[in-house]
């Protein structure tokens, strides 16, 4: 079976697509920020992304809701709603999106 490999997904060094995979209806990041950050503003877009913390302690904003995710927790998001994460803890946090479409 054939497989791609991509080295240019962000947090991820090795990204292995089976042949008839495709990134344009399933993604998945890995993204890391310190205390008190966060890699982008709170926005919107398709699809429903799922926030899971790899390390540290979040919060997930989505709409006018603020939901605390710790270590080993995960959130489902529409992303039609404005929705966005920020590291909450005292050390940095480490997460992987998963966006399907």
């Amino acid at each position: 079976m054939p497989v791609q490999i991509r080295t240019d997904v962000k947090g991820i060094s090795r990204y292995l697509l089976a042949d008839g995979a495709s990134n344009e209806h399933l993604r998945l990041h890995i993204s890391e920020v310190g205390p008190g950050e966060r890699s982008h503003p709170p926005h919107t877009h398709d699809g429903h992304e799922i926030f899971y913390i790899l390390q540290g302690q979040g919060e997930v904003e989505v709409a006018d809701e603020v939901f605390q995710v710790n270590e080993g927790e995960a959130l489902q998001v529409d992303c039609q709603a404005l929705h966005g994460i920020k590291n909450a803890g005292q050390g940095n946090m480490r997460y992987a999106v998963i966006i399907a479409k």
